[in-house]
């Protein structure tokens, strides 16, 4: 069955005859959106004094005191200091915070196990637990001696990979993708009669370095 669609030839002429519209009101837009609310003076007076860039060095700004708003806490100068949550958390999110902290501390096993909630590791992994390689929820620590086994620091893999359109845009962007084989990371443990993928050896070398002022360190 064909259908025909005829359009008068007064309109067909006006649409012919409708400037671009989109076009042509393009350069007027403006981001309305963007501009705030007009300010008191007191109250620019106050951003002003909150933004400025430091003059003196020697002692914290004013508002250093909570750098974080009302989500900072108290410096603890104990080996916990990374491991409180938010002050204005609230007690739903502290239960939160809690019960994925257990799973941060938690030591996996491999299966089977008599402790079933925690089984389910290997064959190949970098830690039993995600507390092993951040201590104290701080940082990884490199190994202390060449013949030492990682396990704070960890290392990735990768071959060149080809353009992603996330990235295309990019200046100077080297593109890569996981080892075909090892993957993305080398995982330097395994469970009882499994070969691990691999093993990470780091050497250092000291060079002593005096600056103008005659402070010498080493890197």
């Amino acid at each position: 069955m064909t259908r025909t669609l005829r359009f008068p030839a007064a309109a067909l002429a006006l649409l012919c005859a409708a400037p671009p519209l989109a076009r042509a009101d393009a350069g007027d837009l403006r981001d309305l959106h963007l501009p705030l609310l007009p300010r008191t003076a007191a109250e620019a007076a106050r951003i002003a004094a909150v933004t400025a860039p430091a003059r003196d060095f020697s002692a914290p700004e004013r508002f250093e005191a909570k750098p974080a708003g009302a989500a900072t806490v108290r410096a603890r100068p104990t080996a916990d200091a990374f491991s409180d949550p938010s002050a204005n958390i609230g007690l739903e999110g502290r239960m939160t915070f809690n019960l994925g902290n257990g799973l941060f501390t938690k030591a996996w096993v491999s299966a089977p196990s008599s402790t079933k909630a925690s089984d389910g590791l290997g064959p190949l992994f970098n830690a039993r637990a995600c507390q092993l390689c951040h201590l104290k929820d701080g940082r990884g620590l490199p190994p202390a001696t060449p013949d030492q086994d990682a396990i704070g620091l960890f290392l990735r893999l990768s071959v060149p990979g080809g353009p992603a359109p996330e990235t295309a845009l990019i200046p100077d962007w080297i593109a890569t993708d996981p080892d075909p084989v090892y993957g993305g990371q080398l995982q330097n443990f395994s469970l009882a009669g499994i070969p691990a993928e691999g093993r990470m050896r780091i050497e250092t070398t000291e060079i002593p370095l005096t600056f103008p002022d005659g402070e010498a360190i080493i890197l």
